[in-house]
């Protein structure tokens, strides 16, 4: 299985894309249009769903696009929790995009089996992790940033 996981675009102080999210948001989607991903999971927020709706958009019927809601306003790890659970019931061949946010990403990624990655910061909007899991659940991950540097 092969998991693209990432934080929503860059954002504005409302729950929308920047300038900057929604050509980062187009980036993604020319990185991504080919690499076999049918299925992708996100939070309810608005910034989320813009991220991945060039994607969609593009992919039209061969990606299908979950929402996974938050119960409460500390459920990031019930969060990570309900996504890794998700992504672990599809087939071994499958490849998923998740989009998340700065304090999810990381909790969803070790529950994958990818081990630890630092605090994603609140400006930090580059960073794309791609993790390999092997069929017995062992994972790989590897860190990479995409489009613009985030300013620091």
């Amino acid at each position: 299985m092969i998991v693209f996981a990432l934080r929503h675009a860059d954002r504005t102080v409302a729950d929308d894309l920047s300038p900057a999210g929604r050509q980062r948001a187009k980036l993604l989607t020319r990185m991504l249009a080919e690499s076999g991903i049918s299925v992708a999971f996100r939070s309810h927020f608005g910034r989320a769903a813009k991220t991945l709706q060039p994607l969609k958009a593009t992919l039209a019927d061969a990606l299908q696009v979950k929402e996974v809601r938050f119960e409460d306003a500390d459920s990031a790890h019930d969060y990570a929790t309900k996504v890794a659970a998700a992504v672990k019931a599809l087939p071994a061949d499958a490849v998923v995009a998740v989009v998340g946010h700065s304090d999810t990403v990381g909790p969803t990624i070790e529950k994958l089996g990818g081990g630890p990655i630092d605090p994603i910061g609140d400006g930090e909007f580059d960073k794309l992790f791609v993790l390999f899991i092997a069929p017995d659940g062992q994972g790989t991950l590897a860190k990479l940033k995409y489009g613009a540097p985030t300013p620091a």
